[in-house]
C-alpha cells in the first residue's frame, strides 16, 4: 500500500484555505447608519466639549493618553480575574457643527490571557552530542485574545450624559 507525503508549503496552503473558507468579511456587517450610539451634538464649541469628555473620563479613573484639544485617546486597565487582563481605549473627537460641535466617542476592549510557557536548560559537548540538564525555567507573558469595538449604546449614552453634566446642560 503507498502512502501520501504532503510537502509542508502545500499542507499550509490547504490549511490557510479552509480557515478562510470558516468566516465572512466583517465589513459586509457595516451598515453606515445615521443614527449611531458614537455620537452626540452638543451646545458648546468642540474645544470645551473635548475639555467636558476629557473631564469625564478623567472621573471614571481613564488615563489620558493623549489630547490636543480635538481628539482625546484615554485607556483604563482591568483584571476581571489572575490570568485575565482587559483594556478600554477610548477616543473622542470633537468637531464643529451646526454652532456647536460634535462629539464622537468609540471604545475598543482588548482581552489578553496569561500564557505560561516552560522549557529544560540544553547544551551541546562537541563529540558527546548534546545534553538536556533538568534546570527549568519559564516564563510568563500577556497574550491578546479578543479585540472588539464596544457597540452598546447604553455604555455610550452614560458616558454622553457625563458629559452633559460637565457642560452644565444636555447632550442633544
Amino acid at each position: 500500500m503507498k502512502t501520501l507525503l504532503l510537502k509542508p508549503a502545500l499542507v499550509v496552503s490547504l490549511l490557510a484555505v479552509l480557515a478562510g473558507c470558516g468566516s465572512s468579511p466583517v465589513y459586509k456587517e457595516e451598515g453606515f447608519k445615521k443614527e449611531t450610539p458614537y455620537q452626540r451634538a452638543v451646545d458648546q464649541p468642540p474645544a470645551k466639549a473635548c475639555d467636558a469628555a476629557q473631564r469625564a473620563l478623567l472621573s471614571q479613573g481613564y488615563r489620558i493618553e493623549t489630547s490636543d484639544g480635538q481628539a482625546i485617546h484615554a485607556q483604563k486597565l482591568f483584571q476581571p480575574d489572575d490570568e485575565v487582563n482587559a483594556t478600554i481605549d477610548f477616543f473622542v473627537t470633537c468637531k464643529d457643527h451646526d454652532g456647536g460641535s460634535m462629539v464622537f466617542a468609540n471604545a475598543v476592549e482588548t482581552t489578553y490571557a496569561l500564557k505560561k510557557t516552560s522549557g529544560a536548560t540544553g547544551f551541546s559537548v562537541a563529540g558527546a552530542g548534546s545534553i538536556t540538564m533538568p534546570w527549568s525555567k519559564s516564563a510568563d507573558s500577556l497574550v491578546k485574545v479578543a479585540g472588539q469595538t464596544i457597540a452598546d449604546g447604553k455604555f455610550y449614552q452614560r458616558f454622553f450624559d457625563l458629559i452633559s453634566t460637565y457642560l452644565g446642560g444636555k447632550a442633544r
